[in-house]
């Protein structure tokens, strides 16, 4: 017999919306590798990561539909419906800005500077370390339901979240480096490319900024 997101909301409220951010993690996850491929100029690599970040984009909008239009008015669960929707929107916008990412870099070929290589990686690899670090997060709440949404867990719970605000201030700061090395070489690597290259940190960083908003979010409710 086929299981639906009701039978999942039945057992749990948070089974989908981990199930959901499964598949956001799996777009996500695939990023560092595109942007590999664009600087070891792998085009046909790219071009197959791109499409697949899309597919699994698509995949995540499909999960969130499914939760959105299955998910009871009248269904009793520990946390407010209104809430458990805005949790499934943000964490659906980090899927959504790794597919922005992805369709950026496929407008135009980038030139990617071996002078920014150190400082683009170690951005990127804290983007990465504060997304896993919400969906750390998201894998939690299981535990948070069993103990009631009290206790000791609860005060876990918080502190992987002002961890994750640490993580994500970290990536502005990053970011900002970056962006001014960037705006220095306007005229080496030209300005329309020096504005790609925002346009792609931009949407790249917003993965790290809707992981910190969406763990804000969860803190609302346990506040509750």
């Amino acid at each position: 017999m086929k299981r639906t997101i009701f039978d999942l909301f039945a057992k749990s409220p948070f089974g989908p919306l981990q199930d959901h951010m499964r598949k956001v993690t799996d777009c996500v996850s695939m990023i560092p590798d595109l942007y590999r491929a664009m600087e070891e100029e792998d085009e046909n690599t790219f071009q197959t990561l791109a499409e697949q970040i899309k597919e699994a984009e698509h995949d995540a909008d499909k999960i969130k539909n499914e939760i959105r239009g299955d998910l009871p008015k009248t269904m009793f669960t520990p946390v407010d419906r209104d809430d458990l929707l805005e949790v499934l929107s943000l964490q659906d916008s980090i899927s959504d800005y790794a597919e922005d990412v992805a369709v950026l870099l496929s407008m135009k070929t980038l030139p990617f500077p071996a002078t920014i290589s150190n400082e683009f990686w170690k951005f990127m690899e804290q983007v990465m370390v504060t997304v896993s670090q919400y969906a750390t997060i998201n894998e939690e709440m299981d535990e948070l339901m069993e103990a009631s949404f009290g206790g000791a867990e609860v005060g876990k719970v918080e502190e992987m979240i002002n961890n994750l605000g640490r993580e994500e201030h970290k990536t502005d700061r990053l970011q900002y480096e970056l962006v001014r090395k960037l705006l220095s070489m306007e005229d080496e690597l030209g300005t329309l490319n020096v504005v790609m290259w925002m346009k792609v940190l931009e949407a790249t960083g917003n993965m790290a900024n809707r992981a910190e908003k969406v763990g804000n979010r969860i803190r609302l409710f346990l506040s509750k």
